[in-house]
């Protein structure tokens, strides 16, 4: 939301990394969680290309969002990027 407190749970961020990159092993290599949108669903960004693609990860699913970093800063501080739009994006099994 636009102008409202910030979502983001930077304690548990922390806390996850405090056990190496990826303890669980589901996120790939060169992915880098920068935001949890809580309930599990986090914003990592891509660090293999120069691009700094985005990708969502939500109930062991991790996919690519469609935005690179400055297009997810941008509706992110905009608050035109919202975690339904993320979810949206999921991939159907």
């Amino acid at each position: 939301m636009s102008g409202g407190a910030a979502q983001g749970n930077f304690a548990d961020i922390a806390e996850l990394y405090q056990d190496g990159p990826d303890p669980s092993g589901r996120i790939p290599a060169g992915l880098v969680l920068i935001y949890d949108w809580g309930c599990t669903i986090w914003s990592l960004v891509d660090f293999r290309g120069p691009a700094g693609e985005m990708w969502c990860s939500h109930e062991g699913e991790c996919w690519p969002q469609g935005v690179d970093l400055a297009e997810w800063l941008t509706g992110t501080l905009a608050g035109t990027l919202a975690v339904e739009t993320l979810l949206e994006s999921q991939p159907t099994s």
